[in-house]
């Protein structure tokens, strides 16, 4: 169980632009000999449990990975969450639920 102490200085930290980093070897994480599940595919190597996996027909297993690829995942992940916490003034697309509306305020049939 994660305590609330162990959380919120990371999410102070990330709130102040500063992400953590991706975890590796000899960090004190449950690293243990297995294949890498991610890009690489490589086998008998250290990895990292990272969460259960469900895939299609309910198929659940356990994901593992080396900590390459938690680094390249960790940052398409930072990434994305730049991309979607950007500036409103940066998006230029409107809310889907958005229609055009009349002059006069009324919406438009589509």
């Amino acid at each position: 169980m994660t305590l609330a102490a162990e959380v919120l200085p990371t999410l102070a930290e990330i709130g102040a632009g500063r992400l953590p980093e991706p975890p590796e070897e000899g960090d004190g994480n449950a690293w243990a000999a297995g294949d890498c599940w991610l890009y690489c595919g490589r086998t008998s190597v250290r990895v990292l449990w990272l969460g259960p996996v469900t895939a299609a027909g309910g198929v659940m297993a356990e994901l593992l990975a080396c900590a390459d690829c938690i680094a390249t995942l960790h940052g398409k992940a930072v990434a994305a969450m730049a991309k979607r916490d950007g500036p409103a003034t940066e998006r230029a697309h409107r809310a889907r639920h958005a229609r055009p509306r009349s002059r006069w305020g009324t919406r438009l049939r589509p």
